[in-house]
């Protein structure tokens, strides 16, 4: 992949990785016992981003019913800003594609002060639909509810297409 980048399925291999990139993302890191139990849970998906043998960049989520709810996602600090986010939630958004084709939305919640990852969302077709106020705990910051609704169509797809051609051309002009 572009960049130096393999995206990959993540696994309890990676799990001393995963833990140490979430404890370097997050005020309220998941613990070992909960990385282990969503590795193993049926009906999810978490990837990883690879530069050699180094994990730089995880993504996870779940399917509920019609609903994929995307639940983590982290960059390594030295990492952000560089494009891995949008590699990894691309190719998220591609195994979600892929998946079912009784999905009908994706959501996902963010920090209200992340406007960074608010843009990447937006970009990837991600609205505002809702807030939960006090959802981050450490801090009580509120979260930003975002979601791509009506994806019985191509809009998914086609969507997707768009952005993984405007990512080729970015890396092409670095």
């Amino acid at each position: 992949m572009s960049l130096g980048l393999e995206v990959k399925t993540v696994s309890l291999d990676n799990l001393a990785d995963l833990r140490a990139l979430d404890q370097d993302s997050f005020p309220e890191p998941w613990s070992r016992s909960l990385w282990k139990l969503e590795l193993s849970r049926p009906n999810r998906i978490y990837l990883g981003a690879f530069k050699g043998a180094e994990l730089i960049g995880f993504i996870g989520g779940l399917l509920a019913h019609t609903d994929f709810h995307i639940t983590t996602v982290a960059t390594k600090k030295s990492h952000r800003c560089s494009g891995v986010g949008s590699f990894l939630l691309l190719r998220m958004l591609k195994e979600v594609d892929a998946l079912c084709d009784g999905i009908e939305t994706i959501t996902l919640e963010v920090r209200a002060s992340n406007k960074p990852a608010q843009g990447l969302y937006r970009k990837f077709g991600f609205a505002p639909v809702g807030l939960r106020r006090g959802y981050y705990q450490a801090d009580n910051e509120d979260a930003i509810v975002m979601t791509i609704e009506n994806l019985q169509g191509r809009f998914l797809a086609d969507r997707l297409s768009e952005i993984e051609l405007e990512l080729s051309l970015a890396v092409l002009e670095m």
